[in-house]
């Protein structure tokens, strides 16, 4: 059930669980936090009261890699488009280490685990315990790198990394388009500093926060077009 929507959520991972930046759906009222766990937010969204976008896949690959991830490294283009990670199969959430992942995932869908996905299993494994195809009305996989891309109506991803200065200004400087977002520096320092959480990590949830107000507002594009579903029935998908 989708309820009322009263607040919409951009949420990517940190250091210390998951940073989530909130607001009412005019994106007026922004407030940023951490949260340890996915648990109470996935319960607002199931009651109807909030619209979560979150940069972790939701559906995971079966015996092929996901559209929507080639879709969106088609996207973004040389050099950006590296920072998209395939999904994991669902087999491979139960590894202990990298080379079992692996090994796992290649049973599953005949290739191996990037380590940059490995890097984020955990938290891949805590969303995909949560996640159900009814409670996906509510929480949405995007990408900040595509989300990026597409609110600046380029052809292609950004040219600035962003982990770098001149690329975390050219992201803030998209989101201002759409919202008037918090003093980055003073917001990671009130969350705890660089250990709890990264500066590009606090602008990747104010892109899903965004995407979140695209996708109430029906202006949302979403890869690929046309639903494509995992084994388990979680729509493969990323919306920016």
């Amino acid at each position: 059930m989708e309820g009322s929507r009263e607040l919409l959520i951009g949420i990517d991972g940190c250091r210390a669980g998951w940073v989530v930046a909130e607001a009412d759906t005019a994106l007026r009222a922004i407030s940023v936090r951490i949260e340890p766990t996915l648990d109470a937010l996935f319960a607002r969204a199931a009651s109807g009261e909030v619209l979560v976008v979150i940069d972790i896949p939701n559906g995971k690959a079966t015996n092929k890699r996901r559209a929507a991830d080639g879709l969106a490294r088609a996207r973004l283009r040389s050099p950006r488009a590296s920072s998209v990670f395939s999904a994991p199969s669902r087999a491979a959430l139960a590894a202990k280490s990298y080379l079992e992942a692996c090994d796992l995932n290649e049973g599953a869908c005949q290739r191996r685990l990037s380590q940059q996905s490995y890097a984020i299993l955990s938290k891949i494994r805590e969303v995909d315990a949560l996640i159900s195809p009814s409670l996906q009305a509510n929480v949405r996989e995007g990408h900040p790198e595509v989300i990026f891309a597409d609110l600046a109506g380029l052809p292609r991803g950004l040219s600035e990394p962003k982990k770098t200065s001149a690329g975390r200004d050219e992201r803030v400087r998209i989101l201002r388009h759409h919202l008037t977002p918090p003093d980055i520096v003073a917001t990671r320092t009130e969350l705890g500093g660089a250990r709890n959480v990264g500066l590009d990590d606090i602008i990747d949830a104010l892109a899903c926060l965004v995407t979140a107000s695209r996708i109430l507002a029906g202006t949302a594009r979403v890869y690929p077009e046309e639903p494509e579903y995992d084994a388990v029935g979680l729509q493969m998908e990323i919306v920016a």
